[in-house]
């Protein structure tokens, strides 16, 4: 029996790469999300083991193009309750807001 969490906003602030922490209540197998259009680059997820600890990279298994919008996708987590959403280009003139939540399998 799949447990999903709440959905949680995610945003990459104007002229920014990352988004803040998000919190996702508790460890998740995967997470969904949706993604809003972007201006270039691929987006990458970075995962810490405690809240305002060191963010890195989760492993090659999690990339995504940049997209005109409209676009989910489900990536593995690994059990990971705290991560950020990472683009490689900076993302100008808007700000761009994520929804993501946890899904336990």
């Amino acid at each position: 029996m799949s447990i999903y969490g709440d959905w949680i906003v995610g945003t990459i602030a104007i002229n920014g790469t990352s988004t803040g922490e998000i919190d996702l209540g508790r460890n998740f197998d995967f997470i969904e999300l949706q993604i809003p259009t972007l201006v270039s680059g691929t987006l990458k997820l970075q995962v810490s083991r405690t809240s305002g600890g060191t963010f890195q990279d989760l492993g090659l298994s999690n990339l995504t193009d940049a997209t005109t919008g409209a676009y989910s996708d489900t990536w593995k987590l690994g059990g990971w309750q705290f991560i950020k959403i990472v683009s490689s280009a900076t993302q100008t003139v808007t700000a761009r807001t994520f929804y993501v939540r946890g899904m336990k399998y």
